[in-house]
């Protein structure tokens, strides 16, 4: 769940969240499915905070990662670059790739999606054109 700050900077650079959409993992939906024969609908801490905030949760249909294509290529490559066979990492050493790897995706690697911005840079040009 994104932490209170990560929403107070959005609201001070005037971006208000609609809609949001993930799968259907358990942490984002609201329905326990572990047992099949008793359907229970489950609040999740992620699904309150959406509704306090008027943010419409949509979900992509199961079983297509095709639509949601850009997480899903994200995490083909952060997938190739850390669960190597030959690598182990430990919690720490794995959150520490992650980061790394964050920046360098958001702040270096230019996207043919945005024009060959990085998308901080489109972020950016986004918010220069707007003002």
């Amino acid at each position: 769940m994104p932490c209170k700050e990560q929403w107070k900077i959005l609201a001070r650079l005037g971006i208000t969240i609609k809609r949001l959409r993930t799968d259907n993992a358990p942490e984002f939906t609201t329905t326990n499915w572990s047992n099949k024969k008793t359907y229970k609908v489950k609040e999740r801490p992620f699904t309150t905070f959406l509704s306090k905030n008027g943010i419409v949760h949509e979900t992509t249909p199961i079983r297509s990662p095709q639509s949601n294509g850009k997480i899903e290529r994200f995490h083909q490559h952060y997938t190739k670059l850390f669960y190597a066979k030959d690598k182990k990492l430990n919690q720490n050493e794995l959150q520490h790739f992650l980061n790394q790897y964050y920046y360098y995706y958001n702040f270096e690697r230019r996207h043919l999606s945005l024009n060959t911005k990085t998308p901080f840079q489109a972020l950016k040009h986004f918010f220069i054109l707007t003002k």
